[in-house]
């Protein structure tokens, strides 16, 4: 029966006070929509747009979001340097942009996008763009991959060190390391290598060779969520550039002329003003493994005497660098750095005792590489200004075109980008729950467990409080009802204690045994058997039915609603139930899912990956609401009926 009758309606005070109801409605709900599609926009975003709160992903309706999120791909957070490198790549961006999280917060930053996607839409910038993306991609795939950083992120990181090694003890063994976590496995030089360090030489040890085979893999894209072959100008793997070295160090000399930093490497034929400069620059901040100095007999009797003066003796110099010279008379001098430990040495040498006028850049250096390929490809810095849409003075100006390269794959590969940045967190959270030893198996079979004792221990005890007059039945249903006062917390140490003297922990029943018995369910389930006829149950008794063919057979079915919110109850606890299983299972083995979506969460620095997790992990939760709400309304109205 409604609360208004129809005639009630007819006044206005009464239709106002309807609307407020509905209006007050319509915001509660909002207020509860809100915060879903927060998470459900957090659960897609990155470092660039998760602190923006926002109720739709923005990168969705927004050519310029997109862009940026891209370009997050190939210049991530968690590498060394990123966003220098990708200023150096856009020489428009504005210099003072330091993080992502300051660049998704800047007003500025969509314009600044908006005005490098421009560049696509004239016909003879993009002819431009794609030329220069041709070239670097033909560069690129024949470059000396110790001379190249990698963007990644750990989806990809864990990914293929799992398909390397096969297992964690292979890993562990391999890198003398003790992760419990192929996502856990931090390496700070696989986050950005210091190519750009003056004494910065290639090891080669296990983790080393490892990142050159992770490189192999980035440049040929063999993880197979973002877009590859050769379609791809710009993949995740992109020469060393070195040239922002050069303008960092002429931007923090106040009195040297800015429009130097223009050509790099800086040519012989520089004023002497700017010779200067450029040979203080090699001396303090330039990479010693692309240079190359002459060699003569001089020059390898000062070195050899460089070396006594250093080590004393050659066996002293053998154990500190790992060699096996018989005396310092076999070591020579090379024009290179030789390789190995003994790089160092050189290149201390090279900058005490080579005048740095005599040093020559080598074409290891990817800048200076590019410009001799692009020469060899055009014939002239004419027809390289004409090919790229340029105005160079002189080939060093010519700057390694990854800008223009990641410009064009972006224009082929837009969407297949737009699917990746909403799949990657929820394709790295399945991988990192679902192939989590037996986690999924772990839940499945502690749910089951928590569904069979629910429907048997809680309506046999409400049943058994309700039709045998018990001496003490009333203390023990306010026992029942006692349990809901205090917090799960306070019985957590004793019931830890009992379950250890037991010997039950790192199982299933440590689990599922102290959550056997619930008091408001069975203080529920009594009330409703106190509400049935007792004529029922005789009935039952002169036909000859045993007690539990009654309880099965008669009384069950007609508190199927109450027994569905009781194994509702029973299954988000089982499901949800990450404090107590982490408690008494320490043993990872014997994780659920929702212990390890905590441990994700206490993992990973992307807070959006966290975000995808909890919208996967609710999913279940709600699958059974949707699919049983009849049922669960049922047993949440008829107890209020009786």
């Amino acid at each position: 029966m409604p609360l208004l009758d129809q005639i009630s309606r007819r006044h206005w005070k009464t239709r106002l006070v309807e609307y407020g109801i509905y209006l007050t409605l319509i915001i509660g709900g909002l207020t509860m929509v809100y915060p879903f599609l927060v998470m459900l926009t957090g659960a897609s975003s990155a470092s660039l747009d998760f602190q923006r709160r926002s109720m739709l992903p923005g990168f969705l309706f927004s050519r310029e979001d997109r862009f940026l999120r891209v370009l997050g791909l190939y210049f991530p957070p968690e590498i060394r340097l990123g966003v220098r490198h990708m200023q150096m790549a856009f020489p428009k961006m504005p210099e003072d942009w330091g993080t992502w999280l300051q660049i998704g917060m800047e007003s500025e930053a969509r314009a600044w996008a908006g005005r490098e996607l421009a560049r696509l839409d004239e016909p003879a910038s993009r002819a431009a763009i794609g030329t220069a993306a041709r070239d670097y991609a033909d560069f690129v795939r024949n470059w000396d991959l110790r001379e190249t950083v990698a963007a990644f992120e750990q989806r990809h990181t864990a990914r293929f060190l799992r398909a390397r090694y096969g297992s964690l003890e292979a890993l562990n063994a391999a890198w003398e390391t003790s992760v419990s976590d192929f996502y856990r496995l931090r390496v700070v030089e696989w986050s950005g290598e210091p190519v750009d360090q003056p004494g910065f030489f290639p090891a080669d040890d296990v983790r080393s060779l490892d990142f050159l085979a992770f490189r192999e893999a980035a440049r040929s894209n063999s993880f197979g969520d973002l877009p590859g072959g050769a379609a791809v100008p710009a993949s995740l793997v992109r020469p060393a550039a070195m040239r922002f070295l050069w303008e960092d160090f002429v931007a923090r000399n106040a009195a040297v002329t800015p429009e130097i930093a223009a050509e790099f490497p800086l040519g012989r034929d520089a004023p002497p003003a700017a010779r200067e400069v450029w040979e203080r620059f090699l001396l303090t901040s330039f990479p010693l493994r692309h240079v190359a100095v002459p060699e003569s007999a001089e020059r390898t009797s000062t070195y050899q005497a460089f070396l006594v003066e250093r080590f004393l003796t050659v066996e002293t110099l053998n154990e500190v660098l790992g060699t096996s010279f018989g005396g310092f008379e076999e070591i020579g001098f090379s024009s290179i750095a030789p390789g190995g430990e003994l790089s160092r040495v050189w290149m201390d040498f090279v900058r005490r005792e080579v005048p740095p006028a005599e040093w020559v850049v080598r074409d290891s250096l990817a800048d200076l590489a590019f410009q001799n390929f692009a020469l060899r490809r055009h014939g002239s810095l004419e027809k390289i200004n004409h090919a790229y849409g340029l105005d160079l003075a002189n080939l060093g100006e010519l700057r390694l075109p990854i800008g223009e390269a990641i410009l064009e794959t972006f224009r082929r590969h837009e969407y297949a980008f737009t699917w990746d940045l909403l799949a990657a967190n929820y394709r790295t959270a399945l991988d990192y729950l679902i192939l989590r030893g037996r986690a999924f198996w772990n839940t499945v079979i502690l749910i089951v467990l928590a569904l069979a004792i629910s429907v048997t221990v809680n309506p046999l005890a409400g049943y058994a409080l309700s039709r045998f007059r018990l001496r003490s039945g009333e203390f023990v249903t306010i026992f029942c009802l006692a349990t809901m006062a205090f917090p799960a917390a306070v019985s957590a140490i004793p019931g830890f204690l009992l379950l250890r003297d037991l010997g039950m922990l790192n199982t299933f029943w440590a689990l599922v045994l102290p959550t056997a018995a619930n008091g408001m369910a069975i203080f529920l389930f009594k009330g409703f058997f106190d509400s049935m006829p007792t004529e029922l149950f005789e009935a039952a008794t002169i036909d000859g039915a045993s007690e539990m063919r009654i309880f099965f057979q008669v009384a069950m079915p007609l508190v199927q609603p109450i027994l569905a919110v009781g194994m509702l109850n029973a299954f988000i606890a089982a499901y949800n139930g990450w404090e107590w299983a982490l408690i008494v299972c320490q043993n990872q083995d014997m994780w659920t899912i929702s212990v390890w979506t905590y441990q994700m969460y206490q993992t990973f620095q992307q807070p959006g990956v966290s975000m995808a997790a909890f919208v996967i992990t609710s999913i279940p939760v709600l699958l059974v609401f949707v699919f049983c709400q009849r049922v669960i309304l049922r047993g949440i109205v008829l107890p209020q009926m009786k």
